[in-house]
């Protein structure tokens, strides 16, 4: 992960202006009936992204998708554990979670669901929702404020006298940086101009491990940029 190259901006305005909305479809492979591969599992979330019934469906098709899989639920649970400190994504915490459990205990003593969840469309009105982004956002605010102060804090400098300690507290507190980055998930760009296409871009992924999830961020070229960037 990186910060995005969209918060590179002169002003607070032009950086609120790139926080968009993005659609998210997800699905890991403990929220199925019963375990399936990677490969059917991708099959599975084609299929809901060209269900036209599905409500909050995107008009858009370009797309970000983040997987990750492994053959075994413990290998799965550590590929995971660094991005969802960083990045946590529901779908992939779940996921971490539920596989912890599995390499923790018998698996007998584990029940999966006995019917499998429906997948369906999510929606983000802004894409900050996203911790990583979030903190980048904030550290990008932070900057602008400290260079919009400049000028104030020179007139307060020049007609008080103790203001210059007051600045040092200012500018300490405007240079913290919250921002981190987190691994270890396959990254897929794709711009389809349908759900069809992106449908059959979603199906070629996969493999035979039995223990995977599936992130899509979907949506306008523009809406889908941020994120882009954020996992370039």
């Amino acid at each position: 992960m990186q910060i995005p190259s969209s918060f590179n901006t002169q002003n607070r305005a032009e950086l609120n202006t790139a926080c968009r909305s993005i659609s998210i479809v997800a699905l890991n492979s403990y929220q199925t009936s019963h375990l399936i591969t990677a490969a059917a599992g991708s099959a599975l979330l084609a299929n809901a992204i060209k269900d036209t019934t599905r409500q909050q469906r995107p008009e858009a098709f370009n797309a970000v998708v983040l997987s990750c899989s492994a053959s075994t639920a413990a290998e799965l649970a550590s590929k995971l554990n660094e991005f969802n400190q960083h990045c946590p994504i529901a779908v992939f915490t779940h996921a971490q979670a539920h596989a912890k459990s599995l390499s923790t205990i018998d698996t007998d003593k584990m029940r999966l669901p006995t019917t499998e969840q429906s997948i369906e469309w999510q929606y983000l009105d802004n894409c900050c929702a996203l911790v990583p982004i979030a903190h980048a956002f904030t550290d990008k605010s932070k900057q602008l404020v400290a260079d919009e102060g400049v000028e104030l804090i020179s007139d307060i400098d020049t007609e008080l006298a103790n203001a210059e300690q007051l600045k040092t507290i200012r500018d300490q507190r405007l240079s913290q940086t919250t921002f981190e980055t987190g691994a270890n998930l396959t990254v897929t760009l794709s711009s389809a101009q349908s759900a069809r296409g992106l449908s059959q871009q979603i199906e070629t992924l996969g493999n035979n491990d039995k223990h995977w999830a599936y992130c899509v961020f979907v949506g306008s070229n523009e809406s889908i940029q941020t994120i882009k960037e954020l996992f370039a």
